[in-house]
This record gives structure tokens, C-alpha cells and sequence, in this order.
């Protein structure tokens, strides 16, 4: 069950690090987001992408 646990996180941040790249909201750089954890991923796309919904 943690495989799958882990691997659906995994899933999760690279959806939020390819959100964050294909919009204009960050500067960030593939090798930046790279380095930020979940959490920090998690904030970062919702101040900057869900609200815009």
C-alpha cells in the first residue's frame, strides 16, 4: 500500500510541476520545482494557478 501511496504523490507533483511550468504565474524553472517538496508545490500552485479557475 505505501508503493502505491508513494507513487500516487509522485503522480501528484508532477502534475502541479507541469501546471506550474505552462503557466505564466511563476518564474520558476523545471530544476527549481524540482527541488521544492509536495507542500511547497502544493501552495505555489494554489496562489498562483487555482484561483485563476
Amino acid at each position: 500500500m505505501a508503493t502505491h501511496l508513494r507513487k500516487g504523490l509522485e503522480r501528484l507533483r508532477q502534475f502541479y510541476i507541469k501546471k506550474l511550468l505552462e503557466s505564466d504565474a511563476t518564474d520558476s524553472s523545471h530544476h527549481e520545482l524540482h527541488s521544492l517538496t509536495f507542500s511547497e508545490l502544493e501552495n505555489l500552485y494554489n496562489k498562483t494557478i487555482s484561483p485563476a479557475k
